[in-house]
């Protein structure tokens, strides 16, 4: 593991959490009005009912978020819409707390989840999602409760979850790895909390181990066991045992440990957790893959691999884990039979032997639904494999990425009684018919509506799309090194799209695509200006 010598030069601690601080919009060529955010927030808010409010009410979003995020269009309009509607229903869920600020995943209080209502399952998606604010204090604060805090410690292992790994995604986009050195200590903690103290669960579907005790964490040689819903999954097809996601999240957080601990010049603690994910990725390639699917599966504790192909198989490629020979595996993401479906990518495979869609027993279950969670992991992922190198010899191409995520995009709506369609996120999709079952579940159930606070899953923040437009769509690519990187994943046949005002390395940036120049005025084809001057493209 290296670091460039530049970062170690240029290395400083973070300040303590402080709150109140205006952080202006930086300047630079505005090429994008406000306008089209105005529209779009003062329409989300009139289609709006504001049931549960956080630090930011509708009437105050656009005043705050016209500061804090990059302006975007394209020509397709579901995507333009739901770029900006997710960073509205983001926006809702900074969360202001004697403990900082965190980020939540449902904006009512839910019995399963700790102080000022925060849920680790979905923290690694908050900070990814959250890194392009204008303002690193919700990204930090929400970083600093879950690593650092005695509330944070409380829950953070009833889920799995890629906090380091986020993090120092974070710095790659500020270029200064202060946040994550000065959280080191406590990432490395957390790693040891999984690997020394597994949590057991004893009410599991497969019970395993001693007396029925199974296991969350380290097995005592270098990988992890789970349970599915403690992964945030609940009734998955393959089950408990050594799912791809956790070991591959563990590999993420590995790597960036040891990343921060070598710029941190602790050279010891680096060689440790390199050596840490170098066992982990030989055993995610060894172990999980199943040759005959030709996918990452989960395998039981006993060594059985299942059969069974879901999403989650493509975390390995989110978290860099090398997998020069793998790419078989993208076959089945764009087949009929597979995971596409008409309304978005089903969970397992359409044609595994229990695949259901169902509207009785639990609201949550993932034997057959789309999740916006798991699709938001897959296209991640899809994008490090389409801006990788090994990239032409995929079964997937560029354009595949951009008809899924229009796909993710239109599917975030809701038909009001009234006829009315409206943007909408919730939990779990139908993936034939649109509908989203968990809501419609509790509606239909009267014990359930009685139980569970109204709208439970609206605006519900478990997943990220903002960060698939930035990065993938528009192709920026963070890195600490000098310059700009980007490899757009835009449609071959759009002749124009923009993403302005990003806030990268501490300056301001415009990527844009302008086919003959006519529509924006600075040129022909792809262009990048860094605070108004054109730059170099890597």
């Amino acid at each position: 593991m290296t670091v460039l010598p530049f970062l170690l030069a240029a290395v400083r601690f973070a300040a303590p959490f402080t709150d109140g601080v205006e952080v202006p919009r930086l300047a630079g060529l505005q090429v994008l009005t406000d306008e089209p955010m105005r529209t779009r927030f003062a329409r989300f808010a009139a289609d709006d009912e504001e049931l549960y409010t956080n630090a930011c009410p509708n009437a105050e979003a656009f005043d705050l978020m016209r500061r804090l995020v990059p302006r975007f269009e394209c020509p397709d309009a579901d995507i333009t819409d739901t770029y900006y509607f997710r960073w509205w229903t983001y926006r809702k869920h900074l969360k202001r707390t004697a403990r900082g600020w965190i980020v939540t995943e449902f904006l009512p209080d839910v019995p399963w989840a700790g102080y000022g209502n925060a849920i680790i399952c979905p923290a690694g998606h908050h900070v990814m999602e959250g890194r392009w604010l204008a303002d690193p204090r919700y990204v930090d604060g929400c970083v600093r409760f879950w690593s650092g805090t005695d509330e944070g410690r409380e829950v953070r292992r009833r889920y799995s979850s890629w906090i380091a790994f986020a993090s120092l995604e974070t710095a790659k986009v500020r270029g200064d790895l202060s946040m994550p050195l000065a959280r080191l200590d406590d990432l490395v903690g957390f790693y040891r909390d999984w690997e020394t103290n597994a949590v057991p669960y004893r009410q599991c579907a497969q019970p395993d181990g001693v007396n029925g005790i199974f296991p969350m964490g380290g097995d005592g040689k270098g990988m992890f066991t789970s349970l599915d819903n403690h992964e945030g999954s609940e009734y998955t097809l393959s089950g408990d045992g050594y799912r791809p996601l956790f070991n591959a999240a563990m590999y993420g957080e590995a790597t960036a440990i040891a990343e921060i601990a070598a710029a941190a010049g602790r050279k010891d603690l680096s060689a440790e957790f390199a050596a840490k994910a170098d066992m982990l990725a030989r055993g995610i390639r060894g172990r999980l893959w199943n040759r005959e699917r030709q996918f990452f599966v989960t395998v039981k504790t006993n060594g059985v691999r299942t059969a069974v192909r879901e999403l989650h198989g493509y975390a390995p490629w989110y978290f860099g884990v090398p997998l020069e020979g793998y790419g078989a595996a993208w076959a089945p993401l764009m087949q009929p039979d597979g995971f596409l479906a008409k309304w978005g990518l089903t969970f397992p495979e359409q044609n595994a032997p229990g695949f259901k869609i169902a509207y009785e027993g639990h609201e949550c279950q993932w034997n057959g639904p789309s999740w916006p969670y798991a699709t938001s992991i897959a296209l991640t992922a899809l994008i490090r494999a389409l801006q990788g190198e090994g990239a032409a010899a995929l079964p997937v191409g560029k354009e595949d990425f951009a008809r899924l995520l229009h796909q993710y995009a239109a599917a975030q709506v809701l038909v009001r009684p009234d006829g009315r369609t409206v943007k909408w996120i919730d939990e779990n999709l139908n993936p034939f018919t649109g509908d989203w079952i968990s809501r419609t579940v509790i509606e239909r159930t009267p014990k359930m509506k009685a139980r569970f606070p109204r709208e439970r899953g609206k605006d519900y923040n478990h997943s990220t799309f903002c960060d698939l437009v930035i990065t993938g769509l528009c192709g920026l690519r963070p890195r600490f090194a000098d310059g700009v990187d980007v490899k757009p994943l835009a449609p071959t046949a759009w002749d124009w799209w923009c993403l302005d005002g990003v806030r990268y390395h501490g300056r301001t940036l415009t990527i844009l695509f302008d086919r003959d120049g006519s529509r924006y005025g600075r040129g022909k084809g792809l262009s990048v200006f860094e605070d108004g001057v054109r730059k170099e493209i890597r």
